[in-house]
């Protein structure tokens, strides 16, 4: 790489810094171009890596800014590269006007993810970490962003490296036992062998499952209004969401089916679904409506039964007919302003209910809703916890997937009797796929998809 690459590294919009990157073999000369130190002259030769120096940002005799430089040589820097960093004030207008200044004075416009690719490539980090720096930053949640600092600190490299291991392991005993037939030595037996590479496929499979059900959960996390008609769901939707989304009446019925929107909620990327009342109705379209209200209840993530608190109301049976649906739900006991004397969240939380939770609201008043809200997220985050999920990449979940079949492919030859020179061809391709999990990548086209979806300062 013997071009020099330079671009803007912070966020677009304005803010109290920015910062210009520029990354290769003359990135010191261009950026030495337009410094200007002060009090005496700084020779070029005298800036020290890792130091910040303050000066000025200038175009030929135009003073732009007042800016903070650092120089880091290269191979000690991020890229593995010269680099260079100038933090400036955060305009965008001086940001992209100091840019220019470089490109005259001999960059080129970083493309997406060359500063990590370059990175990459100087072996500064591997495929999966620098896959991660990605995922880091469009993170849209604390789940997403725990999954990818792991990654990011190597976990899946580390189990990549110790897999292959084993699998080099694997393949040395069965070339041995065939170049060595004719010795006196002593092998695992054929069963222990099998057991090995099925463990081996075991936490490939696993890896999957787990990639699988974390992917599930990075899609947005459904929330779902359920209850009765009129017991205020569309009021509390449109509460929630700071906006009118569903049409409020006091009809029972005015939503006949269900409404849904995503944002959002603490962080949490997640989909509140408004669903229509459930009741005893002959109407066919609202019946219909009430047939989907149960499946999206049923499916939901999240579930918040709304009751109207308001009404006179034997509480002790209510519970007890609608155990299922309170049963690990967040019941939202609506118009507690105006609370009949009948009710008494004890008479539902008395009957130890696994994972239920009562808060009082009044979508007239807003009293309880931050409460609830609150709730909804320590739902969330108790569905949320990394330590059992894992973050793979497209590309690995097709490699992984690659290696199971392999090893699945290569126990089914060893129970059928084949040769060890035709069931060692199969460890051989897995080892190939593992090695590609942590970057052995040979084709350019692969790795412009990869850092395509990084942004530019990247």
């Amino acid at each position: 790489m013997a071009d020099t690459i330079a671009a803007i590294s912070t966020a677009s919009g304005a803010g109290a810094i920015g910062i210009l990157r520029i990354s290769g073999p003359e990135a010191l000369q261009i950026a030495y171009k337009h410094l200007s130190f002060y009090g005496d002259p700084l020779l070029m030769s005298s800036i020290q890596p890792r130091f910040a120096y303050t000066c000025r940002f200038i175009d030929g005799e135009k003073k732009l800014d007042q800016v903070v430089f650092l120089y880091f040589a290269g191979p000690n820097s991020f890229t593995g590269e010269n680099l260079c960093e100038i933090h400036t004030h955060g305009n965008p207008i001086l940001l992209r006007e100091a840019l220019e200044c470089l490109f005259k004075s001999g960059a080129r416009p970083a493309k997406q993810g060359e500063f990590t690719k370059r990175a990459f490539l100087n072996s500064k980090l591997d495929l999966n970490e620098a896959e991660a720096i990605g995922r880091i930053i469009g993170a849209r949640s604390r789940f997403e962003l725990e999954l990818a600092q792991k990654n990011a600190f190597g976990e899946i490299s580390r189990l990549t490296s110790n897999l292959r291991s084993q699998l080099i392991s694997l393949k040395a005993e069965c070339e041995a036992e065939i170049d060595f037939s004719t010795e006196d030595l002593t092998y695992e037996s054929f069963e222990e062998r099998k057991n090995r590479i099925r463990k081996i496929a075991e936490i490939c499979n696993n890896l999957l499952h787990k990639s699988s059900a974390a992917e599930n959960l990075l899609e947005r996390s459904r929330v779902v209004l359920y209850g009765e008609p009129n017991t205020g769901k569309s009021s509390l939707m449109n509460l929630i969401l700071g906006r009118d989304r569903s049409i409020i009446s006091e009809i029972p019925g005015t939503t006949r089916d269900y409404i849904s929107e995503e944002f959002l909620l603490s962080g949490v990327p997640i989909r509140l679904i408004d669903t229509a009342g459930v009741r005893e109705t002959g109407d066919r379209i609202e019946k219909m409506g009430i047939e989907r209200s149960e499946k999206e209840f049923s499916q939901a993530d999240v579930r918040v039964l709304v009751i109207d608190v308001s009404q006179a109301m034997d509480w002790e049976k209510f519970a007890e007919e609608n155990r299922s649906k309170i049963e690990g739900a967040i019941v939202a006991a609506n118009k507690s302003d105006i609370r009949d004397p009948s009710w008494d969240p004890q008479f539902i939380l008395r009957k130890n209910y696994s994972g239920t939770m009562v808060v009082e609201i009044s979508c007239k008043t807003r009293t309880g809703l931050d409460a609830l809200v609150q709730k909804i997220s320590e739902k969330l985050q108790g569905l949320e916890s990394s330590e059992d999920y894992v973050l793979l990449e497209e590309r690995n979940r097709f490699h992984f997937t690659s290696i199971t079949r392999s090893l699945e492919n290569c126990v089914a030859l060893m129970s059928d009797g084949a040769p060890a020179e035709i069931y060692i061809k199969e460890i051989d391709s897995a080892l190939e796929q593992i090695g590609e999990v942590n970057g052995r990548v040979d084709t350019e086209e692969i790795l412009g998809r990869i850092f395509s979806k990084f942004c530019v300062g990247k």
